[in-house]
């Protein structure tokens, strides 16, 4: 199995942790929906490259996955009414667009 891609969304999400705490601490509580699959999504990610299970590697896949659309439905009423806080969220969803796509590589390799 190539681990190549479930190490490199290993550093996204760990990347996302950190600008994930930011964007939490600029909109609050709204976001722990997201930031408990973000934390799901790291463990199972962690789990997959330790045992090289196929069923691992899917359900790190699938918290990726989810994790990236739990980011955009909870960001999006806020961008929607508050434009201008906008770049401040930028890169936590330029972090959280890679996921799929790379989740996506991890099953298919």
């Amino acid at each position: 199995m190539e681990y190549t891609y479930l190490v490199i969304t290993l550093a996204i999400l760990l990347s996302s942790i950190t600008t994930g705490f930011i964007t939490f601490r600029m909109i609050g509580m709204r976001l722990a929906v997201h930031f408990g699959f973000l934390m799901l999504a790291f463990i199972a990610t962690i789990a997959a490259i330790a045992t090289g299970l196929t069923t691992t590697v899917l359900a790190a896949a699938v918290l990726q996955v989810l994790a990236t659309i739990t980011a955009y439905t909870q960001i999006w009423p806020t961008l929607k009414y508050s434009i201008q806080t906008s770049p401040g969220y930028a890169p936590h969803l330029a972090l959280m667009t890679m996921l799929p796509v790379l989740a996506l590589a991890a099953v298919l390799m």
